[in-house]
């Protein structure tokens, strides 16, 4: 046990932090007992967790995967002008690029109603819109479905 986990720790010492180093010492050190205690022998315990360089890989792949996964959470959002809550309709509605009138997608924000998006003179987000919609993506499952079939 005392050779594995001198390994074990020459392989983590450069590796990880000193506080992490102790608890995953320590985690092994504790396993390999409640193993011991089970009846399992040294050579069986041993040979369950394999070479203790493969092992401090493994443990520094995991933890660097926690750190990039909590900086990836505390990562602060970047704001775009479009999302920020203190802006004005005007302001709101200067942010976006709309073609010129009766041609392709408009979206125009009202405090007072919220988003208007439209193609050409239909609301998307009114309930005419939303079985457009619809309609569009059934038809596109039937053409697809009668494809396959053939």
């Amino acid at each position: 046990m005392e050779d594995f986990l001198s390994v074990l720790k020459l392989q983590l010492m450069d590796r990880l932090e000193p506080k992490e180093l102790d608890e995953q010492l320590a985690l092994y050190e504790n396993y390999i007992n409640e193993q011991l205690e089970e009846g399992q022998t040294m050579e069986q315990v041993l040979a369950r967790l394999g070479d203790p360089a493969k092992v401090a890989d493994m443990i520094v792949e995991h933890e660097e995967g926690i750190v990039k996964r909590h900086e990836v959470l505390e990562r602060p959002e970047k704001e775009t002008p479009l999302l920020q809550r203190d802006m004005t309709e005007e302001e709101v509605n200067a942010q976006i690029k709309n073609p010129p009138p009766g041609m392709g997608v408009h979206a125009e924000f009202t405090e007072d109603e919220g988003w208007d998006v439209r193609v050409g003179k239909f609301k998307l987000n009114g309930w005419y819109g939303t079985l457009i919609i619809v309609g569009v993506v059934l038809v596109i499952f039937i053409v697809i479905s009668q494809l396959m079939n053939r």
